[in-house]
């Protein structure tokens, strides 16, 4: 903690087993003392040709682990990390799990980063603040399999969250972010998938970012978009802040001049919009979002009902959306999609079940 480190040359990792530099405790996760907490500048160096695999649970794995403190100024390129516990979660290129800052860091060459839950190139998962992060080259691969037949989409920790900048965003800001690569879904009904990231939720704002992607999932899915999977904030600021220790200033979230090119294969896919899939029904209410000043261009195909800006915007508002999608050939011209069932948190399920256990 408060220590700058600093990297004065390239790295070529290509001869050695790389551990990410700060680590979660899995048996006291409030143990922050195994996090890093300093100062990570890069100073435009690369770190290249770095390998990692677990069959194991973890969490936050990326050349940094777990960042409490700022990475910035940090070039990687050809990073490949693999983890297929169910259990595991925040796998990233670059960082694996953000809790502080991440700003000027490029992935760059033939990446491949490949997990079950909150799955990025630049961060896995973060609850903090991204801005002027760019991917190029890099493939996106979500695990696991989900199964959604009794007709309830919950959020779930398996095949969750796969996006090119960040998988699975719960809170902080993100602003000029640049995205080019393939999100590829293998299993069963994943969900929350997209360009930049596959969630944005809770998240006060989302502004200058564009993508060209290609979203690809042969067994349906849901919340996906070219842009995001799922995003929005609650119009109780502090409603997350118990139990998430966030907290938002912004409602609805805002999504601003974001220009997105995608192709998305994604056969009986739900919540599907060009460039927001849908809200997330949080704690009594869903999520919403506000467009202004963006725009989307593409194709979608395979897709159940989508909407050329959102599959579903609840409570949410587009003001400004230039849009030239289409959906299996033909021009797209609904800007929100026709999805009636909601996109469900885990935790608002877990509570109500509880209530009608109780009852």
């Amino acid at each position: 903690a408060g220590q700058t480190i600093v990297l004065t040359d390239d790295i070529d990792c290509s001869e050695l087993v790389w551990q990410p530099i700060g680590t979660m405790d899995l048996n006291d996760m409030s143990n922050y003392s195994c996090m890093f907490q300093g100062t990570f500048d890069g100073q435009g160096h690369t770190i290249s040709n770095v390998t990692f695999s677990s069959d194991t649970p973890v969490c936050g794995v990326g050349i940094i682990g777990m960042n409490l403190g700022e990475v910035k100024n940090l070039n990687a390129e050809n990073v490949r990390i693999k983890c297929t516990d169910t259990y595991s979660m925040a796998i990233g290129g670059i960082v694996g799990y953000n809790m502080g800052l991440i700003h000027d860091c490029v992935l760059d060459g033939e990446n491949e980063i490949a997990g079950v839950n909150a799955t990025g190139g630049i961060a896995g998962g973060s609850t903090g603040t991204v801005y002027n992060c760019s991917v190029d080259g890099t493939t996106i691969r979500v695990l696991g399999d989900n199964d959604f037949s009794d007709g309830r989409i919950i959020q779930c920790d398996v095949a969750e969250c796969g996006g090119l900048i960040i998988g699975g965003s719960f809170g902080g800001t993100m602003d000029n972010c640049t995205a080019r690569g393939t999100v590829i879904a293998e299993g069963n009904e994943p969900v929350g998938l997209g360009g930049i990231a596959g969630c944005l939720e809770m998240m006060d704002s989302v502004t200058n970012c564009s993508a060209d992607v290609e979203i690809k999932s042969e067994k349906g899915g849901h919340a996906i978009g070219g842009l995001c999977g799922y995003s929005g904030t609650h119009s109780i600021g502090d409603v997350a802040a118990a139990t998430e220790g966030i907290t938002t200033s912004e409602y609805p979230g805002i999504i601003d001049n974001c220009r997105v090119t995608v192709k998305m294969d994604i056969p009986g896919a739900t919540h599907v919009g060009g460039l927001i899939g849908t809200g997330l029904y949080y704690y009594g209410e869903e999520t919403a979002f506000k467009i202004t000043d963006c725009s989307v261009s593409g194709e979608i195909n395979g897709a159940v009902t989508p909407g050329a800006v959102a599959g579903r915007a609840e409570n949410s508002l587009i003001e400004s959306c230039e849009t030239e999608i289409s959906l299996d050939g033909e021009p797209l011209t609904d800007k929100v999609g026709q999805t009636t069932t909601m996109y469900e948190s885990g935790d608002q399920f877990e509570e109500e079940a509880e209530t009608e256990e109780a009852a």
